[in-house]
């Protein structure tokens, strides 16, 4: 787990992603179209720099992000305090989660499970499963075995994930689950990008 916690302390250290996931944004847009009078809460799994925390928190959530990288936790709060956004921001690992069962309407997670490892992953699904409101939702993106992040230098030993590991790890442990799959390429197809996008419904 130390060895885990360096490789996401220095990759923060690089600054990570500067914008939110199309998919979340879309996925927030047709769950949530219209502003509702009620506060809804929201789990930013693996917040890293805080670009979907901040994404969410100016579409009016209240968000709590967790990460195992504590410099990412830093800058996830400073990158909210400068736009006047305030959030709970902890550190913790995916297979050590620890918050309120029933808390949250929504999880977002990007670019985590294959970060973290299938029994990490199937133990954080476990206690999201907990820690999400009956009827709230989740989207997840993570790599696929064939996704060129999982073939090349792949510094930070991501996992890319079958399709039926994929059924398993979410099986059984939420009331509707969608697998589908975004696949992008570059340079005339040289290049294949394939993450698993799975949403679901408690």
């Amino acid at each position: 787990m130390n060895q885990h916690r360096e490789i996401w302390e220095k990759w923060n250290l690089s600054g990570g992603p500067k914008y939110p996931h199309e998919k979340v944004i879309q996925f927030c847009f047709r769950r949530y179209p219209l502003r509702e009078d009620r506060e809804l809460k929201a789990l930013d799994l693996g917040c890293g720099g805080g670009v979907h925390s901040l994404f969410l928190a100016a579409e009016g959530f209240s968000v709590t992000g967790v990460d195992v990288s504590a410099r990412a936790i830093t800058v996830s709060k400073e990158r909210l305090a400068s736009h006047g956004y305030h959030g709970e921001f902890l550190v913790q690992s995916l297979d050590s989660i620890d918050l309120p069962s029933g808390q949250f309407d929504l999880v977002v997670c990007v670019g985590v499970l294959e970060a973290a490892g299938p029994e990490s992953s199937r133990i954080g699904l476990e206690a999201l499963a907990t820690v999400l409101k009956f009827g709230g939702v989740g989207i997840f993106l993570f790599a696929a075995n064939d996704d060129f992040r999982i073939h090349g230098p792949n510094s930070e030993n991501l996992y890319g994930y079958q399709r039926d590991e994929v059924q398993a790890m979410f099986a059984d442990k939420f009331t509707s689950v969608w697998i589908d799959e975004y696949i992008t390429t570059y340079e005339g197809g040289q290049i294949r990008q394939h993450d698993w996008l799975v949403t679901l419904q408690k």
